[in-house]
């Protein structure tokens, strides 16, 4: 049955969710790359441009499940440049139970007298000398005149070199934040100043996931790639600092006090970044030499993080064994192929598929169907062009046919190049917005074909040559 009989227009048709049905004409590819991800093989994709490689890849990681590894990085006090490596491995059971834990949040007030005793310095109140009680007015304790924190006015708040020189005192602050053990129980304790002379007292108790966080400050420990994080990495391959990570400059090094510590400055690649999930690179053959690299992480499944530049005090710290366990989406151009690193390639074929896709698709009427979902989700994904009238729907159906024959010499068949089509689609409605039209019509797909043939070289040559014919007019005249 035809999906267009009765239609008026393609806000009428159902669209879907599911990544893979919105994948036309490719239903081997599909096979292929859900036993692929299955059973975690790599995939090396081979097509012309704008065919739907990428949606293929993002499509398959919707199959996997939910990542179980958190990387970690430690900070190792005998070898400071040398980060330790820890995976750790909580259960989601765990993390839902952090969310549905009730946190226990109680509010009153107390008399400055009742505060702990560091917090009440703090907070002006109490003399650090003789733990007198005072108000936080007062620059000088009333029992012993010693010095205390006090409110700073406007005018008395120096900063720059008195501040360094420690001429000028802390100001006694208003709110104070601080974590306390009640009954067993960490609670965040909010202590806040009130005009009535009271302290505003705010506890909550801490969930397991913030006890974990506050653990992990505490052994100097910093998440690299959290369990939550989504583990579909789509890169260039443009560097080696995105493809392989890099340890951040920094001019005092991992010096003490100064520096910030070499954990804290390392910058995960795409390949860690990918751990349990997908690594889709477009245009594997333009990676060049840093081929080599990805096939030793896919060797290894572990690959150590460096500083790439040789000038920057990153260069002297390295993170060994950092978790690079991912399934390899790559696509490639058919003339490309022979850029492939062999080796690599040789990996990809012993370990995974290489799926050649569809340019073209023969007509039947399933495919129609297959193409006017394609036309509605185009526009419910612009979210900016309003829908196709039926005529407009066949206009782009006959603009496929006549693609499929031009580039691919098929008759009785429809193109599956979509990127072109969505754009021919897209044009068609900014032309009906133009216009102030509420549908795309006939018209408007007619107007945008051809607009999106974008520049062809043979007309190319004709405007350089008109070009030059006036440029020699004008001289001549001048």
């Amino acid at each position: 049955m035809s999906i267009i009989d009765g239609l008026e227009t393609t806000e009428q048709v159902k669209t879907t969710k599911d990544p893979f049905q919105m994948i036309v004409g490719q239903e081997h590819a599909v096979s292929l790359v859900r036993s692929a991800v299955k059973q975690r093989r790599h995939v090396l994709l081979c097509g012309v441009p704008g065919i739907g490689k990428s949606m293929l890849a993002k499509a398959a990681y919707s199959l996997l499940d939910q990542p179980k590894d958190e990387i970690v990085l430690r900070y190792d006090p005998l070898h400071p440049d040398r980060p330790q490596v820890i995976v750790n491995r909580p259960t989601y059971s765990n993390m839902k139970k952090t969310k549905a834990e009730s946190r226990i949040r109680d509010l009153f007030y107390i008399t400055p007298d009742r505060l702990p005793f560091d917090v009440s310095i703090k907070m002006g109140f109490r003399c650090p000398s003789c733990g007198h009680i005072s108000n936080p007015e007062a620059s000088v304790c009333v029992n012993c005149e010693s010095e205390k924190r006090f409110d700073w006015a406007p005018g008395e708040s120096y900063h720059g070199l008195f501040r360094m020189l420690d001429v000028v005192r802390e100001p006694a602050l208003k709110t104070i934040t601080a974590l306390e053990e009640i009954s067993g129980e960490t609670f965040h304790i909010t202590y806040e100043r009130v005009e009535s002379g009271e302290v505003k007292v705010t506890q909550q108790r801490m969930t397991s996931e913030e006890k974990r966080q506050v653990a992990s400050q505490n052994h100097q420990e910093r998440v690299l790639v959290a369990l939550d994080s989504i583990r579909y990495i789509r890169v260039s391959g443009a560097s080696p600092v995105e493809l392989l990570g890099d340890v951040k400059h920094d001019p005092y090094g991992s010096a003490e006090t100064i520096g910030l510590a070499a954990h804290q400055r390392v910058v995960p690649g795409a390949i860690h970044e990918a751990h349990e999930g997908i690594l889709y690179i477009d245009e594997i053959a333009s990676l060049g030499s840093y081929q080599s690299h990805l096939l030793t992480a896919m060797q290894d499944r572990i690959y150590p993080i460096s500083g790439h530049n040789p000038l920057s005090s990153g260069a002297a710290v390295r993170v060994d064994n950092v978790p690079c366990d991912f399934i390899l989406f790559a696509s490639c151009n058919l003339e490309n192929l022979k850029n492939i690193l062999p080796p690599l390639r040789s990996r990809i074929r012993g370990y995974g598929y290489e799926i050649m896709l569809d340019s073209w698709v023969s007509k039947s009427q399933e495919i129609i169907n297959d193409f006017v979902r394609f036309m509605s989700q185009t526009v419910e994904e612009d979210g900016r062009i309003p829908h196709l009238t039926v005529k407009a729907v066949e206009r782009v159906l006959e603009v496929a046919e006549e693609m499929a024959f031009r580039l691919d010499g098929q008759k009785d068949a429809l193109t599956l190049r979509l990127r072109e089509l969505g754009g021919l689609i897209r044009i068609a409605g900014d032309i009906a917005v133009r216009d102030g039209s509420d549908l795309v019509l006939q018209g408007h797909v007619q107007q945008a074909e051809v607009l999106s043939k974008g520049i062809d070289e043979s007309n190319l040559q004709i405007m350089r040559h008109k070009n030059q014919e006036s440029a020699i007019s004008r001289d001549y005249f001048f």
